[in-house]
């Protein structure tokens, strides 16, 4: 996916809250949760943590991005790619200065 299917109309970048990790299925909860502690990780990572083989964590991994999730993050050299969250914070509320 690239970059510019995530910025918001008003150009900021976008992604998931708290609140959308849960509707989640509990296998695809439990992806997130592994990246979130980690910050980013690898494919043989995510499925020790997950407890499947590469090829179902593989799948479930691409099915997170595609939803936008979780982003891709190539790797240095020709190792293997890495995954991290696409969690945005707290949005702030813009006030107007007329109160």
């Amino acid at each position: 996916m690239r970059e510019e299917q995530f910025k918001s109309s008003s150009g900021e970048e976008a992604g998931v809250s708290m609140a959308d990790i849960l509707v989640l299925p509990d296998e695809l909860q439990t992806i997130i949760t592994c990246l979130m502690r980690g910050g980013e990780a690898g494919l043989p990572e995510v499925a020790a943590f997950i407890e499947q083989d590469e090829a179902t964590t593989s799948t479930l991994l691409a099915d997170l991005i595609a939803r936008g999730f979780v982003q891709e993050v190539p790797a240095e050299g020709k190792g293997q790619p890495r995954y991290r969250t696409r969690l945005v914070s707290k949005r702030t509320r813009k006030l107007s200065f007329e109160l």
